[in-house]
């Protein structure tokens, strides 16, 4: 499709009187893509308004996916996550969403200005997060009429929820379900894919080979359909990269092969899962995505940024660091002599280490909200340092990163919960968008 014609396109010989400026350029660097980057010139379609190589490339995503529509994305899954919100709460403004939902459905939230509710999450020993508490969804959908429901699955730990019965219980109750399937592109080639949701967004640059920040809706119920077009437009770029658009292209392409090397990887982590160890457990559950590496260190004298520091020792980087576990990302890409690098090196440092059974007790504490997010924002703001915030309302939101969710949004009150998950995450170099310790407040609330 999209490479094939831009193959034929550059052996033509056309000078490029047209953006960018870069011109194709030999005097840049040979190894970016400057002579296949270009612009809606003719004969190669327009992403927000496609006729023609878009139309057919997502028809194809559709297919793989098993949706009815999919719209392509080169800004990522934020892009569609801000699209899909809008698009389904125009008239309906109660939203429903998980806690640990990523910052863009916050940002979407305050956007609308939708009046926000949240659900529990549920962790694992390790405290990663594993499900949500599914007594809690059933009594928030009795209590009010939702118009959707925002759930993320995978998890960036690669946990999955029970999308069947999830799906079940919000067509029961009138809500519909967008899921933030970022972490999961890779699933139709496993058994673990589900379809069953209204809409899902979802990131090919982190599970496949489409570059960064390739992504995609996928949707079901068409009824939004063009509403979420026409907002895919209002937030994506009028300038689309034709390089990711290439790499989608190509992923779509070698769909089809990358069967074989998804077993290839089923081998590789079969292998992996298998290496024994004396104080770092790598964690396998039946409900987890495998290619989420987790290691716990829990059961060590080790923290999880110790162990993150001692694989670096040996050339291997990691994806995240939490107080009592790393995780680390597999795809099929990853070749046989990266696991063997990676086995070696656990079991270099795991020769190093002593039991140390650590009792980590962390909160992810809903707090008491206020004011919505969206009037919040609106509001004078200070800043004062954390020790003097207790007992005020907060003005910005306070992310831990990665993987970007909110522990403290807009509009919520600061109370000694909150201040001591603050205290934990730094003493345990989990990053929050906190500087020198000072936090906006609103001002006379």
């Amino acid at each position: 499709m999209l490479n094939e014609n831009l193959d034929l396109y550059l052996n033509e010989g056309y000078y490029p009187f047209h953006m960018p400026g870069s011109k194709r350029s030999k005097i840049l660097r040979s190894d970016l893509p400057y002579r296949r980057d270009l612009t809606e010139i003719y004969g190669f379609d327009n992403l927000n308004d496609p006729e023609d190589i878009f139309i057919q490339m997502e028809e194809r995503l559709a297919q793989i996916y098993r949706v009815n529509k999919a719209i392509i994305s080169t800004n990522g899954s934020t892009s569609g996550i801000l699209s899909t919100i809008r698009a389904f709460t125009r008239d309906r403004k109660n939203i429903l969403i998980q806690r640990s939902s990523h910052k863009s459905v916050y940002n979407a939230c305050e956007l609308n200005s939708l009046n926000v509710s949240y659900i529990n999450i549920v962790t694992d020993e390790q405290l990663a997060i594993k499900d949500i508490d599914h007594e809690d969804l059933e009594e928030k959908l009795k209590e009010k009429n939702y118009q959707a429901l925002v759930l993320t699955s995978p998890s960036y730990e690669g946990y999955l929820l029970n999308l069947k019965r999830i799906y079940k219980l919000c067509r029961e109750n009138n809500t519909k379900l967008i899921l933030d399937m970022a972490h999961g592109s890779h699933l139709p080639l496993t058994s673990l894919y589900d379809n069953s949701f209204d809409v899902a967004i979802t990131s090919f640059h982190k599970n496949l080979s489409a570059l960064t920040p390739s992504a995609a809706v996928l949707i079901n119920d068409m009824e939004y359909f063009d509403e979420i077009k026409r907002n895919m437009a209002i937030f994506q770029t009028s300038s689309p990269s034709y390089v990711i658009l290439q790499s989608i292209d190509e992923m779509i392409e070698k769909f089809k092969s990358f069967g074989p090397l998804y077993t290839n990887l089923e081998n590789n982590l079969d292998d992996l899962y298998k290496l024994r160890l004396d104080y770092l457990k790598i964690i396998d559950d039946p409900e987890k995505d495998r290619s989420k590496i987790l290691i716990s260190t829990k059961n060590s004298n080790i923290s999880g940024s110790d162990l993150d520091k001692l694989l670096r020792e040996d050339k291997i980087e990691i994806e995240m660091s939490y107080p009592n576990y790393v995780l680390l990302i597999s795809t099929i890409f990853d070749i046989k002599d990266g696991f063997n690098r990676l086995k070696n090196s656990l079991r270099r440092i795991d020769g190093l280490l002593e039991d140390k059974n650590k009792s980590y007790s962390l909160e992810l504490p809903i707090p008491q909200k206020k004011l919505e997010i969206y009037e919040a924002i609106d509001y004078k703001k200070k800043l004062v340092k954390l020790e003097d915030s207790l007992g005020k309302i907060a003005g910005e939101f306070v992310y831990a990163y990665p993987p970007g969710s909110p522990i403290l949004a807009p509009g919520e009150l600061i109370d000694e919960k909150i201040l001591s998950t603050f205290t934990y995450m730094l003493e345990n170099n989990i990053h929050l968008n906190i500087k020198d310790e000072y936090i906006a407040v609103l001002i006379d609330k």
